[in-house]
């Protein structure tokens, strides 16, 4: 029997909620939580989940934050670099910030937690963010995280 794609989406989302219903102590949970397509580490480790933020910016500020959030954990000053690209972008194209304004107070909440954490080591860029900085303000933080890392490991 050919299952149409709805069908298959909608037993992958019971599959998440499968696995959010087990127990910690079990072995199949352990293998997921490894899982670096559902569940990937270097997305969890903040103070909260990359997706709960991403999900409510448009495309290209969604991809800024995603690179910034696990660039320690994955792919180093590349990922910034692709941060970089993705914020530029959006200024080029005059992307909005957020898939819905109505959305803002939270992103600001969820951004300002980033900052208060100094996630991955870019408050500055979080600070951009949650304070409606302007685009352009959040490309120059970017830029100048960069600069600086680079610069710290010439050293």
């Amino acid at each position: 029997m050919k299952r149409n794609p709805f069908e298959i989406a909608f037993d992958n989302v019971l599959a998440g909620a499968a696995y959010t219903s087990q127990s910690s102590d079990s072995a199949s949970v352990k293998e997921q939580h490894m899982d670096n397509v559902n569940h990937p580490k270097h997305y969890e480790d903040g103070p909260f989940e990359c997706i709960e933020l991403t999900r409510l910016l448009s495309f290209d500020w969604g991809n800024v934050v995603k690179y910034c959030y696990r660039w320690q954990s994955k792919n180093g000053v590349e990922d910034l670099r692709k941060a970089l690209w993705y914020a530029n972008d959006a200024v080029i194209h005059g992307t909005p910030l957020y898939a819905d304004t109505n959305l803002s107070g939270l992103c600001n909440a969820l951004f300002s937690a980033l900052a208060d954490t100094d996630w991955a080591g870019l408050r500055g860029i979080w600070w951009a963010f949650a304070n409606n900085g302007t685009k352009q303000e959040i490309l120059t933080a970017l830029k100048n995280k960069i600069v600086k890392i680079e610069k710290d490991s010439e050293r």
